[in-house]
């Protein structure tokens, strides 16, 4: 009964679990297997699942933020987005995952999860100083990122050192554009290395970490959990 339960909740009726790759994710998903498994109140399980996100989001994010303060200079540490722009459905139809151009999220840098790197050292030495002397302070055609609903992520993609230094100092905020990743739940998934075509197993891309895969698998156990009627095969 658990198969097929987690089967559906990968968006497949009778499958076993996709191969996972690295031993982190592969560790993090078995929490979650048990998670599932052994706590028979649903509400039990997503409080466990809010709990893994909240540590997981916290945990990138701050990884991110001190990768200039551990690092060689001029280091090589790259992110991108973290998500695919593209994905198929079942028939193999192109689907682009936009973002709303009319749809804008104000991102709190204190309280949100916002996915930043920033690079130039002299630059963010200057910046920690300004905004601890000063406000944080939003400018439109600088500060650009987008959120993804439905995994509730930020990436910050310009204006990295002084949202890195709002972030730090846990102040202001930005706006974002935002991307659903909803209907993404249904057409791909993750082992923590790449993205996969759902429905033939073609890989998409690589990840930048497996922690965004991690919280994109639980973020779509815990949407289907919240919106799933009939959850009795758990027990």
């Amino acid at each position: 009964m658990l198969r097929n339960f987690w089967g559906k909740i990968l968006g497949k009726e009778d499958v076993q679990k996709p191969e996972q790759s690295g031993w982190e994710f592969n560790y993090a998903m078995d929490f979650v297997r048990q998670t599932l498994e052994y706590e028979q109140s649903k509400q039990d399980q997503i409080i466990i699942l809010e709990y893994m996100l909240g540590i997981i989001k916290e945990d990138l994010k701050n990884d991110l933020l001190t990768t200039i303060l551990y690092n060689k200079e001029n280091f090589d540490k790259k992110i991108s987005h973290p998500f695919p722009i593209y994905y198929e459905d079942e028939a193999g139809s192109k689907i682009w995952a936009k973002p709303d151009e009319e749809k804008m999220k104000k991102v709190d840098l204190a309280n949100d999860c916002v996915l930043v790197l920033a690079w130039h050292r002299d630059r963010m030495r200057t910046i920690i100083k300004i905004i601890a002397k000063n406000s944080f302070e939003y400018i439109k055609g600088n500060h650009l990122a987008y959120y993804y609903t439905g995994v509730d992520l930020c990436f910050a993609y310009n204006g990295t050192h002084s949202i890195s230094a709002g972030i730090g100092h846990k102040k202001g905020f930005i706006e974002a554009k935002t991307i659903d990743i909803i209907p993404m739940f249904d057409h791909v998934y993750t082992d923590g290395d790449c993205w996969y075509n759902q429905h033939n197993g073609n890989k998409l891309r690589e990840l930048y970490d497996f922690r965004v895969g991690v919280i994109y698998e639980i973020s779509k156990i815990k949407y289907r959990l919240e919106n799933e009627e009939d959850t009795a095969e758990l027990g």
